[in-house]
Formats: C-alpha cells, sequence, structure tokens
C-alpha cells in the first residue's frame, strides 16, 4: 500500500522447547550397486541386517530411481520359530511418481535380528549396459526408510548397499532368505 500499511500475513512460526522429546527419527537408506543389461529386465536387490539393540517404529518411505526403474518395495523380514522369513511389506510404489515420503504400510516395529530388504525392477530399451551413478545417463536403486525411536537414539547405521546384480541377490545361497516374494516385490 501506499501508506506503509500491507495485508501480508505470509512467514513462519517456530515452535520449540528446550525440554528433550521422547521420540527421534532417523532415515536408513537401502541401496544398490551393479548394472542393468542391454534390453533387460532387472531386479537390483539389497539386504540388511539389523544388529543394535534398539526398537525403530517405520513410519513412512520414498522410493528412488532414475529412468528405467518401475517399481521399488521394500521390506521387514522376520523368522519364524519353524525358520520360515515372514515378509511385511513397508512400502512399494511406481519410482517415477513424485518423490516424496509416503506412509508404510505396516508400523510394526523393527528390532535387532530383523532384516530390511529392497528389489528395484528396471525396464532397459537401452542398446547399452546401464551402471549405477548420478547421472540421467546412469541409474539408481534407492528405498528410504524413515522411522522413530522412543527415549533412544536412532540407528548408528544410516544406510546399507549391496553389490547389486549380476553379483547379489537375494535368491544367493549366503543371503540364507526363504519365501521371497518375487512376484509381489516386482509389480503393483
Amino acid at each position: 500500500m501506499v501508506d506503509g500499511t500491507t495485508s501480508d500475513d505470509s512467514g513462519i512460526f517456530i515452535h520449540y522447547t528446550t525440554k528433550p522429546l521422547s521420540k527421534q527419527a532417523g532415515v536408513i537408506l537401502l541401496g544398490t550397486a551393479g548394472y542393468i543389461p542391454p534390453m533387460a529386465t532387472e531386479h537390483m536387490d539389497t539386504l540388511c541386517d539389523i544388529q543394535e539393540e534398539k526398537v525403530i517404529h517405520p513410519f513412512a518411505y520414498r522410493t528412488h530411481t532414475h529412468s528405467l526403474g518401475r517399481m521399488v518395495s521394500g521390506y521387514r523380514i522376520r523368522k519364524d520359530d519353524a525358520g520360515a522369513d515372514q515378509w511385511t511389506l513397508l512400502g512399494k510404489r511406481d519410482p517415477l511418481t513424485p518423490q516424496m515420503f509416503y506412509p508404510v504400510e505396516s508400523r510394526e516395529p523393527i528390532r535387532k535380528s530383523d532384516r530390511l530388504a529392497a528389489r528395484c525392477t528396471m525396464e532397459s530399451n537401452r542398446t547399452r549396459i546401464t551402471k549405477i551413478g548420478a547421472t540421467n545417463e546412469d541409474e539408481m536403486c534407492n528405498f528410504y526408510l524413515m522411522y522413530y525411536v522412543e527415549n533412544d537414539e536412532p540407528l548408528q547405521m544410516k544406510y546399507c548397499f549391496s553389490n547389486g546384480p549380476p553379483l547379489f541377490r537375494w535368491s544367493n545361497r549366503e543371503t540364507e532368505l526363504n519365501h521371497i516374494p518375487d512376484y509381489e516385490s516386482s509389480h503393483l
């Protein structure tokens, strides 16, 4: 206005406390190295063992690939008393949809000895090998899990990467995985 007054209410209000809060949030990134062969569909798998004496409560996830990604899924794996892996879906989506955090499918706590796994399904119509890297000519396979802890510190482990294809797959004997949800982890 000419007289210097305004009706602008833009801005932010910051609320804070000096009292420690009972919950703290953290993020763990699951990702892969590896490459995608030309003219092929490739599954890029990663697997992490939770080794810290903490209980984490997942509440959101985010997926990320470049242009070849078709689906990214993330799971919590827990062995039952018979030794069977119970795969609990944390989230899955087309990574080419808006890249933001979405609510998890299961808010069941994750504990020591549980495992986290992620899979990116990639479809290449390129006539060359596509490697993992930072540019759009490369690819990425990332699954981010946001969680909180109660009266504790977040995990020291901030990320977990596998070698990816062709060296690492969920089906490799050394993973000792069973009941792998191959179809469900690769399709919406």
